[in-house]
């Protein structure tokens, strides 16, 4: 009977193991490179802003970049031993903060640079997202390279609340390698003790078919028991939305991809 007992395919094991190795180290490379890159980025608009004039923000931001700079040459210095996934989970989450930061830097440099660059902010409840790329930034994607997508802030109203959105290319949660994922998030504003919380308003989120106008929409009210919906405490509250909004495999069935070029728009009101 013991010569009957199957053997696992050690030999096939390894390779497998030694695969799985290979594969984690090369996404780790392609996100060193990427946030290094968004890093030195973001410190040379943070050095453009104080040239115009430092202040707190500016001050705090720095100080978070150079703490995530750091922590990048820590992690450098480990990468010859076999932590790859721990680290590979530390690199998402300071992909996540440099998203965080860039938003904040956007809304900065529309506030203090010349004119004729300052990014166009809507006060009417509406946001347009034009999303170029569409092929490389899904690859990314896929690659872990960058998982998420924040937009630019939108407004309520002039003085009403603050909000962006936020798209996973490949998915996330339910949706991961299977959907485009969206959600809307609710921001930490300059007039937050002025508003009505929790907010409570519809949210109506679009995939725009620049054909036909056969659009993808979704809407929803917004749950004031959800703690997406209270007076953000960080810039940021937890995202709320669709992981299953679009089917990655229905994408082109329509002209929701035109040149390389994809339009979400979101509706609050």
């Amino acid at each position: 009977l013991r010569n009957n007992i199957p053997r696992p395919d050690l030999t096939g094991m390894s390779q497998r193991i030694r695969d799985d190795i290979t594969e984690v180290r090369s996404g780790l490379a392609e996100k060193f490179v990427m946030v290094v890159g968004k890093l030195t980025g973001l410190e040379r608009r943070i050095e453009g802003l104080e040239s115009s004039g430092a202040g707190d923000n500016d001050a705090r931001i720095r100080k978070e970049v150079q703490e995530l700079k750091s922590k990048i040459r820590d992690l450098t210095a480990e990468s010859s031993n076999l932590r790859e996934r721990n680290m590979s989970l530390e690199m998402d989450q300071m992909d996540e903060s440099l998203a965080l930061n860039t938003v904040r830097i956007t809304d900065l440099e529309s506030q203090r640079g010349p004119r004729a660059q300052q990014v166009i902010h809507s006060y009417n409840g509406t946001l347009l997202w034009k999303i170029e790329s569409y092929q490389r930034k899904r690859q990314d994607a896929i690659n872990g390279v960058k998982t998420a997508l924040y937009s630019p802030p939108f407004y309520s109203a002039q003085y009403g609340y603050k909000m962006c959105a936020k798209i996973y290319m490949n998915g996330d949660g339910f949706g991961k390698g299977s959907h485009l994922s969206l959600f809307f998030v609710v921001m930490r504003g300059d007039y937050d003790a002025l508003q009505t919380w929790p907010f409570q308003k519809k949210i109506t989120m679009m995939l725009l078919d620049q054909g036909n106008g056969d659009h993808m929409i979704d809407a929803f009210h917004s749950d004031p028991q959800s703690s997406s919906f209270q007076r953000p405490k960080s810039d940021m509250n937890i995202a709320s939305g669709s992981p299953l909004f679009m089917p990655l495999d229905s994408m082109n069935n329509r002209q929701y991809i035109k040149d390389d070029v994809l339009f979400i728009k979101i509706i609050v009101d």
